[in-house]
């Protein structure tokens, strides 16, 4: 294949390096707002003795799914950690949600 080929070919292709760039920037800026977004909330039914433990759950599963997809595609280990670290707590809201407290 020459210079050409490859050229064509790239051009050809679906993928935009630089729109997956900015959708992988989204999601961690989706995950940033979310994950202060339920702090937020959680101090604020917390200091109403509301459970809060709802929000943890949903929050911790989100981040550990990510991490985890982020963890198969690129090998990193830290996105491992993390994802293991949220499936410990989402497991622990869960059960806290469902004794409820």
């Amino acid at each position: 294949m020459d210079k050409e080929d490859i050229l064509r070919k790239a051009q050809e292709e679906k993928n935009d390096e630089m729109e997956i760039q900015i959708r992988d920037k989204s999601m961690k800026w989706t995950y940033v707002s979310m994950v202060i977004a339920a702090a937020i909330f959680s101090f604020i039914r917390d200091m109403q003795d509301y459970p809060m433990m709802d929000l943890a759950a949903t929050v911790s599963v989100s981040v550990a799914v990510g991490n985890f997809y982020r963890y198969v595609k690129c090998k990193d280990r830290s996105n491992l950690f993390i994802a293991i670290v949220m499936s410990v707590i989402f497991v622990f809201s869960t059960i806290r949600f469902i004794m409820g407290h």
